[in-house]
C-alpha cells in the first residue's frame, strides 16, 4: 500500500434503526486511492454513496474498521485533529454550493482558509488567484445572488482549490447544473485538480463517471470497482485497484 493516500480497512458504517437496531448502510469495504488518482463513485440513490464520501473525507467516522490518511490512523484521532486534517488537506465540493450570501466570491473562497494561521492578506492573494484560475477574477466582488449557477459552482471549486489540498470530494458536483454547464464545471475541476491532486466524485450521471479512469459502483452497501475485482464484503486492500 506504499503511496496511498487514504485506505479504508474492513470499514463499516451503520445508524440507529426505528426500532433502536443498528442499520449497516456500508458493508466491510477495504480499499485504496492513490495520490493524484481520479475516481468516480456511481450507484443508485440511498445505496451509500454519500456515506462513503462523508467517511473517506473524515467528515464522518465508521462504525467498524480503520481510516488512514497518509498512513496516519484517523479513526484514533480526536475531532480536534480530525478538523486540522480536513482544513489542511481536503477539499470539499458539494450539489449544493454552500456559499455565504452575506461574502462576495473573494469572501466566500476565503472562508477555505479561516481555520488556518495565514494572516488575513496572505489568505485575500490567495483566495484571489484561485478565483482567477476558475475565470472569476472579475466576479470577485459579486455577491451569490449575483452570479449564475455554473459561477457559483466555480466559486465553489475555487474554496476548495484555495487550501491548496491532497485530494478534492465532490458530492454532485454538476446535479444542480444544466448539462452544458455542467459539462464545462466537471472540465474546470479536473483542469483544476492537475495531475497531483486526487479527485473523488460521487455521481449518478453516467456521462461523468465515464470521464474517470476508476469507477466505484456502490449498491446496498456494498462497492464494487468497475475497473477491476470487487472491494466490498470482505474484499482485500489489494483487490480494486484501477
Amino acid at each position: 500500500m506504499t503511496g496511498s493516500l487514504i485506505e479504508l480497512e474492513h470499514v463499516t458504517r451503520a445508524y440507529p434503526g426505528r426500532d433502536g437496531d443498528l442499520l449497516e448502510v456500508l458493508h466491510d469495504t477495504s480499499l485504496a486511492i492513490g495520490r493524484g488518482e481520479w475516481i468516480a463513485i456511481v450507484g443508485p440513490s440511498g445505496s451509500g454513496k454519500s456515506t462513503l464520501l462523508s467517511i473517506l473525507g473524515a467528515l464522518d467516522m465508521p462504525t467498524g474498521g480503520i481510516l488512514r490518511y497518509g498512513g496516519e490512523d484517523v479513526t484514533a484521532m480526536g475531532e480536534r485533529r480530525r478538523s486540522m486534517l480536513r482544513a489542511a488537506h481536503i477539499g470539499f465540493v458539494f450539489q449544493q454550493f454552500h456559499l455565504i450570501g452575506t461574502l462576495d466570491a473573494l469572501g466566500n473562497v476565503m472562508t477555505g482558509l479561516e481555520y488556518g494561521m495565514l494572516p488575513r492578506a496572505e489568505r485575500r492573494s490567495r483566495a484571489s488567484d484561485a478565483l482567477e484560475r476558475v475565470g472569476l477574477a472579475d466576479r470577485a466582488h459579486h455577491r451569490p445572488n449575483q452570479l449564475s449557477g455554473g459561477e457559483q459552482q466555480r466559486v465553489a471549486i475555487a474554496r476548495a482549490l484555495v487550501r491548496r489540498p491532497d485530494v478534492i470530494f465532490a458530492d454532485e458536483p454538476t446535479g444542480a447544473l444544466d448539462t452544458d454547464t455542467g459539462r464545462a464545471v466537471l472540465g474546470l475541476l479536473m483542469d483544476a485538480a492537475g495531475e497531483d491532486t486526487a479527485l473523488v466524485v460521487v455521481t449518478h450521471d453516467p456521462n461523468v463517471a465515464a470521464r474517470f479512469p476508476r469507477r466505484l459502483h456502490i449498491r446496498d452497501g456494498v462497492v464494487c470497482d468497475l475497473s477491476d475485482a470487487p472491494v466490498g464484503v470482505g474484499a482485500g486492500m489489494d483487490e480494486g485497484r484501477g
